[in-house]
């Protein structure tokens, strides 16, 4: 079963500062959106890198935290994000797909990519993610 919905992932801190969404979620994978806005681009008009590395990252660690249980999701922590950047972009929509493909009761690891509106490619990620107990959490949800 896969969860979209707020109330089971809610957007809050600097996820919810850059406009980052869950639009699809399961056992494994997790598929993200984010609305460019002006704030977000760098000084020459494209969107910023650290968005890019943001985003990938928020997807990634989407794919390894379903549970499939309600709003009880895994919780983790990165511990490397590779990222590629390969090309730019400058307003509309970009999405992202995150899978988890290996690991443990511990460690887990993915593989994301960042595509426009139209299908192009802009950046790719690999990265390691530890989880956490929720009691290692500071957030006040």
């Amino acid at each position: 079963m896969n969860r979209t919905t707020s109330d089971i992932h809610p957007q809050v801190g600097f996820n919810k500062l850059i406009g980052a969404q869950l639009i699809d979620w399961g056992v494994d994978f997790a598929k993200t959106k984010l609305e460019i806005n002006e704030s977000l681009l760098n000084f020459h008009g494209l969107l910023h890198g650290g968005v890019y590395c943001t985003f990938l990252d928020f997807s990634c660690g989407m794919a390894g935290t379903f549970t499939g249980h309600g709003n009880k999701r895994k919780l983790c922590v990165t511990l490397n994000l590779s990222t590629n950047f390969i090309s730019s972009v400058t307003d509309g929509v970009i999405y992202g797909h995150a899978k988890r493909v290996g690991g443990g009761a511990s460690i887990f690891f993915t593989e994301a990519k960042i595509c426009d509106e139209a299908g192009k490619l802009l950046a790719t990620a690999t990265g390691t993610f530890k989880y956490i107990s929720p009691k290692l959490s500071v957030s006040k949800r």
